[in-house]
């Protein structure tokens, strides 16, 4: 166990975290903002993100210039640490936007990076990317999801091993060590899975994140088994589900749909065949051929 931070420290820190990403939003608000909208969205009194306000400009030296009740940053005060092409900052909003499409829980932490990417975007590009930090805030709170994965990000950035408890499909639980490799999203299912090294099985196995229920990081730490990059363990996966046996799939599709499948790469082992009529012949090879079910069905 680790020692718990004392409650005057943690005050501290949170108070910090706090100023920072209402600095944050200034910095992506070159119009500025009142304490009412800064209150509205840091969830706090209008009185205390008034008293926010007040130490930013006196304990932080950040130079803001009030007109009525609008506060607004000096021109040129910050620096951008990123530049951004238009091409690329288009990328950043495209990205964001799956994001919010995708996700169907609030996550803050997601909220925050795109607080602080619209400070360094375009001026275009800045208010899509804010739109997408307000309507994750307005996605359904889930405060145990937050903190697994909390805990689960920590544990993969240190390397350290931790202890889940864990929820199938048929409602049994079970605990296990596992060591955590990656996170990664799968929009069909609007869910994050943990790839992680499951030390019973002694190979590589799939969490789904809002089946985990706990979550202790270890002081044991964990090296990468050799080869288990993520391209390699997602190499034939159509979505998360990885296997050491993966199969062919032959499907053939009408005319209709023809140019639509054969236009779009669906996976990095398809195979398109034209077949007499106009219509064409998808080949892949697929870990788990259960996964393509619902996009055939689409």
């Amino acid at each position: 166990m680790r020692p718990s931070m004392p409650r005057d420290n943690f005050e501290k820190h949170d108070r910090l975290i706090r100023l920072m990403r209402e600095l944050a939003l200034f910095q992506a608000q070159p119009r500025g903002l009142t304490s009412a909208q800064i209150a509205q969205r840091m969830e706090i009194s209008q009185r205390q993100a008034q008293r926010d306000l007040v130490a930013l400009e006196s304990e932080y030296k950040v130079p803001f210039v009030k007109q009525g009740t609008r506060w607004t940053l000096i021109e040129g005060y910050f620096l951008p640490p990123v530049n951004f092409s238009i091409p690329e900052a288009m990328a950043m909003v495209v990205g964001a936007r799956l994001m919010w499409r995708y996700a169907d829980r609030a996550n803050p932490f997601a909220q925050t990076a795109y607080e602080k990417l619209t400070a360094v975007l375009p001026e275009p590009m800045k208010e899509p990317v804010m739109e997408v930090a307000d309507g994750l805030s307005d996605k359904p709170e889930d405060g145990a999801w937050t903190k697994v994965f909390s805990a689960l990000t920590t544990a993969w950035a240190e390397r350290r091993k931790v202890r889940i408890r864990y929820t199938k499909e048929n409602g049994s639980t079970s605990e296990r060590v596992v060591w955590p490799l990656f996170i990664e999203p799968t929009p069909a299912a609007h869910s994050l899975y943990l790839i992680a090294y499951d030390e019973k099985r002694r190979a590589p196995r799939n969490y789904r994140i809002d089946r985990i229920s706990s979550v202790v990081v270890l002081d044991e730490r964990f090296s990468a088994p050799l080869g288990s990059s993520l391209r390699k363990l997602l190499g034939h996966a159509w979505g998360i589900w990885t296997s050491d046996h993966p199969v062919e799939v032959v499907l053939r599709f009408t005319p209709r749909v023809a140019v639509r499948v054969a236009g779009t790469r669906w996976h990095e082992s398809q195979d398109v065949q034209e077949l007499p009529g106009g219509g064409v012949e998808l080949r892949l090879i697929i870990a788990q051929p259960s996964e393509i079910r619902s996009w055939i069905l689409g």
